[in-house]
């Protein structure tokens, strides 16, 4: 007896008596299409569009607007020339810090083009961990005319606990290091960067340039780009780091990627991506 003939049967058995096989079919039907109404107006309400655990789920169903990540099997040093603005920042900001860690000068190319927009004008940085302030100097260093916010705990966090950092260490390292370069154009502000950006909502502030760079945890990643999505300027540029981060784990509440994938999706046609690598920058076109 063939498959197809064993299941209908097997459906005739499970009919409603009284109805035939084409009433039920019927029933099935509309039943189903009842159901396809709910599930659309579900999807369709205020909740399902801003949670962000189903914000992240429905991102990943769908086609990223952009070109496909990899991680790059060799570091971007071993595959460039030595960039000469990096060298120089070398020699003349990070020879005399305190400096224990380069995260950041490996991306500095791809800041080029960005940064040459903002040169010659008294832009406002936001900067979301700050950690030694590496990339605070950079900023202060290659745009004399721009003053710098900086948001951080200055403790750490436990993807730092492999360092065992001192109490204090962190906060005092970064005074000294953008000290080095002009301390008077940086306002610290020593915090959870979630309450010190609804502070900056209250204060009505707006930035040309943020750099995401905080909790690497996934739903604080998509608070922290929800608020600086508020908080910048039209026609600004927001820089979201470590894309492909994985050091806790694949799970999509201890990385950045996804929920940078499911922001992507809620501010779909309001921004255009500037960079795209480890680091992602995107220019906000709309609110």
């Amino acid at each position: 007896m063939s498959r197809g003939i064993r299941l209908s049967q097997n459906y005739t058995r499970s009919v409603v008596p009284g109805r035939s096989l084409s009433e039920e079919i019927q029933r099935l039907r509309t039943e189903n299409a009842r159901l396809q109404e709910r599930v659309t107006a579900f999807e369709r309400s205020r909740w399902w569009r801003l949670h962000p655990r189903l914000a992240w789920r429905r991102a990943t169903k769908v086609s990223r607007p952009r070109a496909a990540r990899s991680t790059p099997s060799v570091s971007p040093d071993r595959q460039r020339a030595p960039d000469p603005v990096v060298e120089r920042f070398r020699t003349e900001v990070m020879a005399r810090g305190s400096f224990t860690q380069d995260w950041f000068t490996t991306a500095v190319p791809g800041w080029h083009a960005m940064v040459a927009e903002l040169e010659g004008r008294q832009v406002r940085i936001l900067e979301i961990g700050s950690f030694e302030g590496l990339s605070a100097c950079y900023l202060l260093w290659r745009l004399p005319d721009a003053r710098l916010t900086c948001l951080d705990t200055f403790a750490g966090s436990h993807e730092h606990d492999y360092l065992e950092l001192e109490a204090g260490r962190l906060e005092a390292a970064f005074d000294r290091n953008v000290a080095l370069v002009d301390a008077r154009r940086v306002r610290k502000i020593v915090g959870d960067s979630k309450r010190a950006m609804l502070d900056l909502l209250r204060e009505a502030a707006g930035f040309e340039l943020i750099y995401v760079d905080g909790s690497h945890a996934g739903l604080d990643v998509i608070v922290d780009a929800a608020l600086s999505w508020q908080l910048l300027e039209i026609g600004g540029i927001v820089v979201f780091d470590d894309y492909a981060w994985t050091a806790l784990g694949t799970d999509p509440l201890s990385r950045p990627g996804p929920a940078i994938d499911a922001f992507l999706h809620l501010i779909e046609g309001k921004y255009e991506v500037v960079l795209d690598g480890h680091q992602l920058g995107l220019r906000k076109l709309s609110e």
